[in-house]
């Protein structure tokens, strides 16, 4: 029978031991993620025979993580042991354990993309040097933010640290209105983190404006190829200052060639737009929490500073959405 339970400071070490070992680099494979998130997740850890068994969700959401560090086959058959016999539902991130699962195992599952759970990684050099038209918006919120404020960088540092800590209590308390219990835990997260940045060894930066911290982000090794990126905040008044702590930091993680960016947030969007631009806007809109309150990705788009340009369309191009549509699309279709 395993044995999970919650995970502590103190399990730092065995964990990152393990999960360094595999070549996942979703968010999941740190220990400040799994840490941070239990909250909301309910993410619990097990230990066995060399195996590292993690497992999210509460009774019938209950799913698991295939398990990491030692015999793959071994772990599951302990695995479905304790599930009592039963096969358990797996959440886990596309990795090359997937070539390595037994026919038995397999002929059990369909395994389904959860794209909602994707996590978005970039070229460090494309996030640090912004080139080309996908990173035209970035750039023009870079310019805005540095006509309107004479703006400096950081690193994280013992010297500056409580600047970053007014700045993200300050952050919480004007998003108040729009923190759900994800935010919730992100918000005991970031402070925990920020408490004990030394020991989790965190990296981050913060853009100062007249000596006070107005943007930070926060974020740790997945390996040494990959950097997660899992908290990013620009207090509300200084909205293009996601923008500059992005680009700045992402300057500052020359040593690896990829920054893993976590998930993106969802949209309702009957309009038909190219991939790169509603990934790069959906990005900005969960960096600023405007997904909750705009319903329009036109709209959104240019309220956060993208260019919008209007051409003429045909008259019978219609968007059905009340009665009298249904009957004039009828009408068209009918010539």
């Amino acid at each position: 029978m395993l044995e999970f339970k919650e995970i502590t400071l103190e399990d730092k070490q065995r964990l990152e031991k393990i999960l360094k070992n595999s070549k996942d680099v979703s968010c999941e494979n740190t220990f400040v993620n799994l840490f941070v998130w239990q909250g909301a997740y309910n993410n619990k850890i097990a230990f066995k025979n060399g195996n590292l068994f993690i497992k999210y969700g509460r009774g019938s959401e209950e799913n698991y993580r295939l398990p990491v560090g030692g015999n793959l086959e071994d772990g599951l058959r302990e695995i479905i042991s304790h599930c009592g016999g039963k096969y358990p539902t797996f959440w886990n991130p596309i990795t090359e354990d997937f070539s390595r699962l037994p026919k038995w195992f397999l002929d059990r599952y369909d395994i389904i993309p959860s794209r909602d759970s994707f996590d978005y990684i970039y070229l460090q050099k494309d996030l640090a040097e912004l080139s080309g038209k996908k990173y035209h918006a970035k750039r023009n919120h870079i310019s805005a933010f540095s006509k309107k404020y004479d703006w400096h960088y950081e690193d994280i540092t013992e010297e500056n640290i409580q600047k970053v800590r007014i700045c993200a209590e300050k952050w919480y308390s004007e998003n108040s209105d729009r923190l759900d219990k994800y935010a919730l835990v992100e918000r005991e997260g970031v402070l925990k983190v920020l408490q004990n940045i030394d020991y989790l060894k965190v990296s981050g930066g913060a853009i100062f404006v007249k000596d006070e911290v107005v943007a930070f982000t926060l974020g740790t090794p997945i390996n040494d190829r990959v950097f997660d990126i899992f908290a990013e905040k620009a207090l509300p008044e200084f909205a293009e200052g996601y923008a500059v702590i992005n680009n700045r930091f992402a300057k500052q993680l020359s040593g690896y060639k990829y920054i893993n960016r976590e998930d993106v947030v969802d949209l309702e969007s009957p309009e038909a737009y190219r991939f790169d631009v509603i990934e790069s806007v959906f990005e900005d809109a969960k960096q600023q929490h405007r997904a909750l309150t705009e319903s329009c990705c036109a709209m959104l788009m240019f309220n956060l500073g993208y260019d919008i340009n209007f051409i003429e369309g045909s008259v019978n191009n219609i968007k059905i959405i009340r009665d009298e549509d249904i009957a004039v699309f009828t009408a068209l279709l009918q010539g």
